[in-house]
């Protein structure tokens, strides 16, 4: 017998940028929760005061869109809206990329709504139940031509909820590159040309952030939107 040790295989998981800031984001949003909830109080602070704004803007629209059993998904709601929101907001710090802004990341916030649905609906309706709900009370004859067509439209959900996030986050991303290479490549001015390809991307980046702020809660909101009517519509009682 040989004495030679046997070989030890190690395994690795690479960390990469989006990886290490979807990290960071649960982190912070985790850190921030525990103190906001730690000591509550009568007359809120400014962290507590803003989430509980944060609070009240995602059950209006849960109860609004999904309405009396609204209140069992708050946790998923506002998971998700404060989660894309606050990872559409980094790529607004220097240095930092938002993790919305790659498509892992999308597809699978839009993978967790997809399979939270249809749980929702078949744990609300029976595994039966829910099939026949998707042919939405359609007579025998037209039923299967309506569940074909449903099941198209479920299998479309996930791809436009991600690519709809993706799509705004790396246009956004992509726009506050192209300024930041402007400055950097026309910051030595030496002619009149020059001067104004540097100037105007200064003038233009608070602008720039403004609408990067505006579009980051459009579509957190837009995603959580979509995601209370999928799992309201799930639930809901079709004759």
């Amino acid at each position: 017998m040989s004495g030679a040790l046997p070989e030890v295989i190690t395994y690795r998981l690479p960390v990469n940028e989006i990886l290490a800031m979807t990290w960071a984001a649960v982190a912070v949003l985790g850190a921030l929760s525990l103190s906001a909830a730690r000591r509550p109080a009568m007359v809120p602070g400014r962290l507590q005061n803003c989430f509980e704004m944060l609070f009240a803007f995602i059950y209006d629209i849960a109860d609004t869109v999904v309405g009396p059993e609204a209140k069992k998904f708050y946790p998923l709601f506002l998971g998700l809206f404060l989660f894309i929101l606050f990872c559409n907001l980094t790529g607004l710090v220097p240095g930092m990329i938002s993790p919305t802004s790659n498509l892992n990341t999308t597809i699978a916030l839009a993978i967790i709504v997809f399979f939270s649905t249809h749980y929702f609906g078949i744990k609300k309706h029976g595994f039966f139940g829910y099939l026949k709900n998707l042919t939405h009370g359609a007579p025998w004859w037209l039923a299967p031509l309506m569940f074909v067509i449903e099941i198209i439209s479920e299998l479309a959900r996930p791809l436009s909820l991600s690519f709809r996030l993706f799509g705004n986050m790396m246009a956004k991303e992509i726009l506050l590159i192209i300024l930041a290479f402007l400055v950097i490549t026309f910051f030595p001015a030496h002619t009149y040309i020059q001067k104004v390809l540097t100037v105007v991307p200064l003038l233009l980046a608070p602008a720039i952030i403004l609408f990067g702020i505006f579009v980051g809660f459009i579509q957190a909101f837009i995603f959580t939107m979509l995601s209370a009517f999928y799992i309201g519509g799930a639930i809901a009682d079709h004759e």
